[in-house]
């Protein structure tokens, strides 16, 4: 774990952090390349492997160990959610950070 989370869903929302994490990080604008976000009615949203796609998100950053464990609760990692390494830029540079990325589309 990098320490940082991009989110695309509803871990954007302040609140929603507080309530999941017990608090809130710092967040700032940023694009993740080669995804795209699917909306299913109804459902959450969730990434599809797209080399031509880009996602617009925040990067959360100065995630500890004690947040993560409650992240991945939220989003039931490993079972619904796979947490995955990715790049992603912001500000002009690229960070190393973390996504949730659909169980059934990181497995394949």
């Amino acid at each position: 774990m990098t320490g940082r989370l991009f989110v695309y869903g509803t871990l954007r929302d302040p609140a929603r952090q507080r309530a999941v994490a017990g608090r809130t990080f710092p967040a700032r604008p940023a694009t993740l390349r080669g995804f795209r976000r699917v909306d299913p009615l109804g459902g959450y949203p969730y990434l599809l492997d797209d080399a031509g796609g880009i996602v617009d998100g925040l990067v959360l950053g100065e995630i500890d160990a004690a947040s993560l464990r409650r992240l991945d609760c939220y989003e039931d990692e490993g079972r619904l959610y796979v947490r995955r390494a990715v790049t992603v830029a912001a500000d002009g540079v690229e960070l190393a950070c973390d996504v949730y990325v659909g169980a059934a589309i990181a497995r394949g």
